[in-house]
């Protein structure tokens, strides 16, 4: 299904039409072409794309890798943020997360990563504050198997599976859904401590 992830947007010149919306990013997967039905994630609106624009040329479609400019009559400004995705109104949307569950890599932290702790969520071009609110289990990177269950900490150089909640919501899939949707980065104070993938998404 068609997934492309919010980069930029600004108000866009389409003639006859007041809630006209211009969103660039690079298709995360599937593909859209002109006349399209679209619905924007978090928010469920809903837009027609009027036009694609691929490096300032004109297309009547796009496909997954293309970085586009797309043009969406019925769309109002104020419902968009950087990281909203636009899905096509054909299949079921991105879930839009507060709580998921991930398994990530730990790099360096300043201090071994604790239940409650804080970082920036970084995904595609969205950073959002968040909670590393439950560590799971730390597993073996080879083989996947679990050599600790509920620690108390994770340290560097860790593979952990863990329970993340996000200040607001974000758009995310599992990571054996979309590769490009299913990644994160954690940061601490302009530095990268973690990065993984989403192996779980909790509606609540």
């Amino acid at each position: 299904p068609f997934r492309l992830a919010v980069t930029d947007f600004f108000r866009s010149g389409i003639a006859g039409s007041a809630n006209s919306v211009s969103v660039s990013g690079r298709i995360a997967q599937g593909n859209v072409q002109i006349g399209e039905h679209v619905v924007l994630v978090p928010g469920g609106e809903r837009g027609i794309v009027k036009a694609i624009d691929i490096d300032f040329v004109s297309e009547e479609w796009a496909v997954a890798g293309d970085s586009v400019v797309l043009m969406i009559q019925d769309v109002d400004i104020q419902n968009l943020s950087i990281g909203s995705v636009v899905c096509s109104s054909l299949n079921p949307p991105i879930q839009a997360a507060l709580r998921f569950e991930a398994q990530l890599v730990i790099f360096d932290p300043p201090v071994p990563i604790t239940n409650g702790f804080p970082a920036l969520l970084h995904i595609q071009s969205l950073n959002v504050p968040a909670t590393v609110d439950k560590i799971i289990e730390v597993v073996d990177q080879r083989t996947g198997e679990v050599t600790k269950r509920r620690p108390r900490h994770i340290r560097k150089g860790a593979t952990a599976r863990v329970e993340i909640i996000s200040e607001t919501p974000v758009c995310l899939e599992l990571f054996k859904d979309s590769k490009e949707l299913g990644r994160i980065m954690l940061r601490k104070n302009g530095e990268t401590i973690a990065a993984g993938i989403v192996t779980a998404l909790f509606s609540k």
